[in-house]
């Protein structure tokens, strides 16, 4: 009966968040003429997942992609003389590696797979960030959602979605984010496929009774133990599937098994010799065009790619924003009754600090797009929610002495909140506002407007508000 179930935790929008599907799939991508450029990015995506797998070697695929004389001179006709990179002048570029679903998925453009690659040219060092699909995050003008909602909807809105996804990572993580590849999973199915598929070494049988299946419903997929040959479909099944059974149910088994099939494109892909067959090169590109964006230009991809081709297998730093015992997230369960994973402090300060420990970074704040908001004073309104007199004005005092203006106080509908709750009322509120109130109240989880009852709505003004508190019994 797994069929008949509603797949609510890949497609929970709120009302206010909500995409409009009909819309995304009229979107589309213009085709460059410069197929060259659109192979080489595919390229350099492949080197950030070979690296973060930890698979380069001296006469790799990697190795072979810094054999650019023919791109170098390409580019100079193309755009003139070699450009640096963002942020190589302070020895730090930052970029972004999303991973979608596409077009023949629900959800197309929400992003599995999310990566903080951040290059040192000088010294040719390389540091992954894993950055998990179900982080609850502020997203501007959309309130809160899980972060692999930016993508989709920076495309609805204005077809930047590895824009606004690279601004809601680098908000939280205090960070500039200077460039973005984003890929869409048809093109390792392509490639496999152009490949004549490819040789896979399952370790242990699984089922998954949970893989997401057509108009939001699961169907049911299994792998059996030892070697098998996989066309594109059953290898791009493989690495997805998040509900697997014998352990195959957490992110990291799914990490080894993505780590599998890109080991395996890069050995067929070396077997074939393709980079020294220009009709297979077209081939593949044919495969890939439409399914893969970036905002790099040629000359500085050939720059990226060239510096890439150059790290060793010891300078490349690898890490997981993960939850659990050791993590700094922690799961909890959204009013729509969602999944979603938040900060075990509060706020995302600690996610920041480690990744800049991890890029070897100094502590303090180096860039930041909230400064000036974080400046301007928090107005809210407090309902009480429980049987305790007073307990509005009490808390409202008790924030005014950490500069926190209460606009209005009064009396929920309800007297039965077990814990207190959080509305965002004004979208532009900036990532210092919001975490001071986390802080304040000791709450991870802050609303968007649309979960707030109508009722509440028709008895307070809520026009000049920041944020609405309703006081829970903790």
């Amino acid at each position: 009966m797994h069929d008949q179930r509603i797949n609510l935790i890949d497609q929970n929008l709120s009302p206010q968040a909500e995409v409009d599907q009909e819309k995304i799939k009229e979107i589309k991508k213009s085709k460059s003429k410069r197929w060259p450029f659109r192979f080489l990015i595919f390229f350099i995506a492949l080197a950030i997942f070979f690296s973060t797998n930890i698979i380069f070697s001296q006469n790799s695929l990697i190795t072979n992609l810094g054999r650019l004389s023919f791109w170098e001179g390409m580019a100079r006709l193309v755009v003139g003389k070699d450009k640096i990179l963002k942020g190589e002048i302070l020895d730090r570029t930052n970029f972004l590696i999303l991973g979608m679903g596409g077009a023949q998925h629900e959800g197309p453009y929400l992003t599995d797979t999310i990566i903080l690659a951040s290059l040192r040219p000088s010294t040719q060092e390389l540091a992954l960030l894993s950055i998990p699909r179900d982080l609850y995050v502020p997203i501007p003008d959309y309130g809160w959602q899980k972060i692999n909602f930016a993508n989709a909807l920076g495309v609805a809105r204005k077809k930047d979605g590895g824009e606004l996804a690279s601004k809601v990572v680098g908000n939280i993580l205090d960070l500039p984010i200077h460039y973005w590849v984003r890929a869409d999973f048809q093109i390792f199915k392509d490639v496999i496929d152009e490949l004549g598929g490819i040789e896979i070494e399952v370790e242990t049988s699984f089922v998954d009774h949970e893989f997401p299946g057509p108009n939001f419903t699961y169907r049911t997929i299994s792998f059996n133990k030892g070697w098998q040959t996989m066309d594109g479909e059953t290898a791009l099944r493989f690495v997805r599937s998040r509900h697997g059974s014998n352990g195959e149910n957490s992110d990291f088994a799914r990490a080894r098994r993505q780590q599998k099939v890109l080991f395996a494109i890069k050995e067929k892909i070396e077997q074939e010799n393709i980079l020294t067959q220009p009709q297979k090169i077209y081939s593949f590109y044919q495969a890939l065009e439409g399914n893969l964006s970036s905002n790099l230009d040629l000359s500085q991809s050939i720059r990226l790619a060239k510096i890439i081709s150059q790290i060793q297998l010891e300078n490349i730093k690898t890490q997981v924003i993960e939850d659990g015992p050791n993590g700094l997230l922690k799961s909890e369960i959204t009013l729509q009754g969602a999944f979603v994973l938040t900060p075990k402090s509060g706020d995302f300060k600690e996610l920041a600090q480690m990744a800049k420990e991890m890029l070897d970074l100094p502590g303090e704040k180096l860039w930041s797009q909230t400064a000036i908001a974080s400046e301007q004073k928090i107005k809210i309104i407090i309902l009480n929610g429980t049987h305790v007199p007073g307990l509005a004005s009490q808390t409202s005092q008790e924030l005014e002495k950490i500069g926190i203006t209460t606009l209005e106080t009064g009396n929920a509908p309800q007297k039965d909140y077990s814990t207190t709750t959080i509305f965002q009322l004004n979208p532009s509120s900036s990532l210092n506002q919001i975490q001071k109130i986390q802080q304040a109240l000791n709450q991870s989880l802050i609303y968007p407007k649309s979960e707030l009852d109508q009722e509440i709505r028709d008895l307070f003004s809520l026009q000049s508000a920041d944020f609405l508190i309703i006081l829970g019994e903790n």
